[in-house]
């Protein structure tokens, strides 16, 4: 269960590197604004995703695109490290075996429900902009079923870890006495 939880969070470890082109896309979109440039590139036949050219608009959409990515799979590594935002007012003051039996219950009975529904709800609002061949109107990037295809494959990912960590947890509070020894020390 620890390797499935290392490898769903491998996209998430992997787009903390889309922070560098999200600086460069703001840096040349405020520069552009500054001099008054509206398209940078242009081209004849159609390309994927960036259709006939690289505008200020691009950049724009590539900035909330880039900033979608580092949020959905930031945040199943950030769950992964426990660094996700967690009620620990009502847990602070239990025992470590009841705090482990809380995480499973969120886990499995409010977590994994919740990506369910997104990955259900996310899988047909992807579709359904692949299949209108949704793009910007605007001279932005196009095919955003591409971007919106990210809130279900983030959501099954958090599915994933949530079984995982679940599965990891229990085996935790079956071995009472090493649950025991941590919660003395």
């Amino acid at each position: 269960m620890k390797r499935i939880l290392d490898l769903v969070i491998l996209p998430g470890k992997w787009v903390g590197w889309l922070v560098l082109p999200l600086i460069l896309s703001v840096l040349l979109t405020v520069l552009a604004a500054k001099m008054g440039w509206n398209a940078f590139v242009s081209w004849d036949p159609t390309v994927p995703v960036f259709g006939r050219g690289i505008t200020v608009n691009t950049l724009a959409d590539l900035q909330w695109y880039i900033f979608a990515i580092v949020a959905i799979f930031g945040g199943v590594y950030a769950f992964h490290d426990e660094q996700h935002v967690c009620v620990d007012v009502f847990s602070a003051r239990l025992s470590r075996r009841k705090q482990l039996m809380l995480r499973v219950f969120g886990d499995l009975v409010l977590l994994l429900p919740f990506c369910a529904i997104i990955v259900w709800y996310g899988w047909t609002f992807a579709l359904t902009s692949f299949n209108s061949g949704e793009g910007s109107t605007y001279g932005g990037l196009m095919d955003r079923w591409l971007i919106k295809s990210i809130i279900p494959v983030g959501f099954a990912l958090l599915g994933i870890a949530a079984i995982a960590r679940a599965i990891l947890t229990i085996g935790e509070i079956m071995r009472p006495a090493q649950t025991d020894e941590t919660t003395a020390s």
